[in-house]
């Protein structure tokens, strides 16, 4: 099934309107009226985020390859993210050792910590993996989507790596392949499930590590 015209533009408006707010703000507003990240990865998130996603997945659920009767609902494959959970942490605390040459938990760790990072999973996941690519799905071949999903993803951190000065490094040292591989690991995750919390749980996973390392 094709999508009609009227989703199609309600997707590109509203991707239009996130990556234009979203840069303004990592790179002028954040700044200038002093937000600080819990603001921004919480409460802005959720509204320009979250509730967005959330609403046009609803309205048009039935022009997307996973409709919310699905979506939401955990089932016998979401059992995958046991494994992939396994090798996060293993990867992260070998990374973390190798250069530290100890492990060594973050001492501003805390529960404020974990609402951030659950905040990023959900807000992100609902864009980028229920929405977006729930989207293109669709009319594309599933990995051509998640290429572009992937890209999309990595887009999204371009404002941020600017605003912190990381941006020629985040290619020279290749951090931004892991990104491009972790969008393709929740995507990929998303799809075998058709669950949403997968996605989200993984990226909880991964990002809950390296706060709390």
């Amino acid at each position: 099934m094709r999508i009609n015209s009227k989703p199609s533009a309600i997707f590109i408006i509203y991707t239009i309107i996130l990556y234009s707010f979203w840069s303004l703000l990592e790179l002028y507003l954040k700044a200038k009226i002093e937000i600080d990240e819990f603001t921004k990865e919480v409460y802005i998130k959720c509204i320009l985020w979250l509730i967005p996603a959330i609403l046009i997945h609803f309205i048009f659920s039935n022009h997307m390859f996973i409709e919310k009767e699905e979506m939401y609902l955990l089932n016998k494959k979401c059992w995958i993210v046991v494994p992939i959970i396994l090798l996060f942490t293993i990867y992260i605390m070998i990374s973390e050792y190798l250069i530290d040459g100890k492990l060594m938990i973050n001492e501003s760790f805390g529960i404020s910590t974990i609402i951030e990072v659950l905040s990023i999973a959900i807000g992100e996941e609902m864009v980028f993996r229920g929405l977006f690519l729930n989207a293109i799905l669709k009319d594309k071949k599933k990995y051509l989507a998640v290429f572009i999903n992937s890209l999309m993803f990595l887009a999204i951190h371009f404002p941020v790596w600017i605003q912190s000065g990381t941006f020629i490094s985040s290619f020279a040292d290749g951090g931004f392949i892991i990104v491009l591989l972790l969008s393709c690991i929740f995507s990929f995750a998303f799809i075998k499930t058709k669950s949403i919390w997968t996605a989200i749980f993984l990226h909880f996973w991964w990002d809950l590590l390296l706060f709390i390392f």
